[in-house]
């Protein structure tokens, strides 16, 4: 181990060493003088600083008072009442960085002489301009001036005394500053004398050294990895070159290392980067196009047209979904590789929910769904697409990578996970759609359409008859004697009499026409394009139908019902809806008048 430049150096190092201490000694000592030579200062220039602000507080009280007693603006008084609020802070603090009893009892008498002024010349002129008296008599304005003339006599004098002690305390420190300087020159050059001596030899080495290994430090920073220290002898430096050259070469290697391996990471992350960014902008098309969908077939329509983009990373794949709980899955969209269907007993994944993950041909038989046996080899993944209430669907994706190849957590898998479940509750709020759509226009014992969806679409239909200058009917029919039947043998037969009913006159009216429960027994029959005389026929008919009609009973003969019906016709009877059903209502009353199971028209 090389040790002669250590030994020449420590030997070189005492006597500037010492001669630098015993000046650092000296050098502190008179800084310590200088820095509360300095501090004292600082503290002054706040108190003179404080002192003029407490003046000015003073100065814009009165000014302030002065123009609210001339003008009666309120605004005036914004500075004077900020001077009676930050004046008492202000004077505490001159109060708290004086020592001088002096000028303490100037602070005193300064601060006595604004609350005078406060008290005898401020207040009244306030009050007065409020009350929208004349100005103040000239007493009170010589008492204001006397009152600030006193107090800019007794600020002027404290802050002359703080100056006066400021220029003391300032001369202070440039002497105590002119002393350290004159300690730390003396030092340096002493210690430059014995250095220059001691330290030459080892001066010229190290210059060398220290030249060639800043020279090509220089260059290895620029880029130059191939730089290195040419070095003879035997000292530390020697040593230094070696341990550089080492280094180098090693930096060399580990920054071509970290190129290449940068090149090749920035190829991944701007692949994976292109790849999510594809995917979730096909994801959040789909999910946007799915809540614009009115329809299950619609949503389903949708699915089939964008899976295959939104899965494109995939080897294929394939969607079931389930309309009914007891109905069998039926294919939506097929793409890639898939193949096969599934069965609502034999599935897997339906049977047992959840998610499964399969590679093939690995997996055992009895963990993989049918649809599965004869599918391609590699990895699998069967998704239930899980409603709010009831399975939705499921669906099958061949994946591209198996789980151990797949980097950041399994993106793959991933996105298929929240694809699917975007679906799911796609599908699951556009079928809740269309289920509360239908339950609010449709009777909720017979599922003909209800009193809501007869205004409506009476309006409506009236509204297009108007237009083509085309006739339009109304026909009301009642069931005759239905209250005895409930009396007679119960709600439930009752309830079996309406639907019955209700069955007969979907079959047997046109497929244009529209039945709806009016509400108890009463049935209405909406029929566009129908004049009066096709009317009545229809009418006749239904009547005819319902008469031949037997209602099955648990005991005895079937029950035969008839109904009156009442016959109102547009334009002949009215033009609006409340007309037309006014109409139909009385000639039904008339039919049950005369005798029911009849027909009877609407008097013009």
């Amino acid at each position: 181990m090389p040790h002669s430049l250590y030994a020449r150096m420590i030997i070189a190092a005492i006597v500037p060493f010492m001669i630098m201490l015993t000046g650092s000694l000296a050098l502190y000592q008179a800084s310590q003088v200088e820095q509360r030579t300095a501090r004292t200062v600082a503290q002054t220039l706040e108190v003179i600083a404080d002192a003029n602000h407490l003046m000015r507080l003073f100065m814009d009280a009165e000014t302030a008072q002065r123009g609210y007693a001339l003008t009666r603006d309120g605004d005036y008084l914004a500075p004077y009442q900020r001077a009676l609020s930050m004046f008492p802070r202000t004077l505490r603090r001159l109060q708290e960085a004086s020592n001088d009893a002096m000028q303490n009892q100037r602070l005193d008498q300064a601060n006595q002489l604004f609350r005078q002024w406060i008290k005898n010349v401020a207040t009244d002129s306030i009050i007065k301009a409020r009350n929208d008296n004349a100005a103040l008599p000239p007493v009170a304005d010589k008492a204001s001036k006397r009152l600030v003339d006193e107090f800019r006599t007794v600020m002027g004098a404290f802050i002359d005394t703080e100056q006066e002690a400021l220029h003391k305390r300032q001369a202070d420190s440039q002497e105590a500053a002119k002393r350290a300087q004159y300690i730390m020159v003396w030092s340096i050059l002493l210690a430059l004398a014995s250095a220059l001596l001691t330290w030459w030899p080892l001066f010229r080495r190290t210059r060398h050294a220290v030249s060639e290994i800043t020279q090509r430090s220089r260059r290895m920073v620029a880029g130059d990895l191939s730089q290195r220290v040419a070095l003879r002898g035997r000292d530390e430096f020697t040593w230094m070159a070696h341990a550089f050259n080492a280094m180098a070469a090693r930096l060399e290697a580990m920054v071509a290392t970290e190129k290449r391996t940068n090149r090749e990471l920035a190829e991944r992350v701007n692949v994976l980067v292109r790849d999510r960014t594809r995917d979730m902008r096909a994801r959040h098309d789909l999910i946007e196009a799915l809540q614009a969908c009115r329809s299950t077939q619609e949503a389903q329509s949708t699915l089939r047209d964008r899976l295959p983009t939104v899965f494109a990373n995939t080897l294929g794949g394939t969607l079931w979904c389930l309309d009914a709980q007891a109905s069998p899955p039926h294919r939506i969209c097929q793409w890639g590789e898939d193949q096969g269907d599934i069965d609502l007993g034999e599935c897997l994944t339906l049977r047992e929910g959840g998610i499964r993950d399969v590679t093939l041909p690995a997996a055992h038989s009895v963990q993989v769904c049918s649809h599965l046996r004869a599918a391609h080899p590699g990895r699998h993944l069967c998704i239930l697409l899980k409603g709010t209430e009831e399975p939705m669907g499921v669906l099958h994706l061949h994946l591209a990578s198996a789980p151990e190849e797949a980097d950041n957590g399994d993106p793959q898998a991933e996105f298929a996970k929240g694809a699917a479940e975007d679906m799911a509750l796609s599908l699951s709020n556009v079928r809740l759609r269309e289920q509360l759509e239908e339950a609010s226009i449709r009777d909720a014992l017979t599922g003909l359409y209800n009193r809501r969806f007869l205004d409506d679409t009476l309006t409506r239909e009236l509204a297009r008859a108007e237009r083509q200058s085309s006739p339009l009917s109304v026909l009301m029919l009642d069931i005759d004697h239905f209250k005895p039947i409930n009396d007679d043998h119960g709600h439930a037969f009752g309830d079996k009499a309406l639907i019955d009913v209700a069955n007969l006159l979907s079959d047997n009216v046109r497929r244009g026409d529209i039945v709806c429960r009016y509400g108890g027994e009463e049935f209405v029959v909406i029929m566009p394009s129908a004049g009066l005389s096709a009317a009545r026929r229809r009418g006749e008919h239904l009547r005819q139908q319902v008469a031949t009609l037997d209602i099955a009973m648990n005991e005895g003969t079937p029950l035969r019902l008839t109904v009156s019906l009442g016959l109102a016709c547009y334009p002949q009877h009215g033009e609006y809806a409340e007309t037309l059903l006014h109409h139909a209502d009385m000639a039904l009353y008339e039919a049950k008048q005369s005798g029911r199971n009849r027909l009877a028209i609407s008097q013009d």
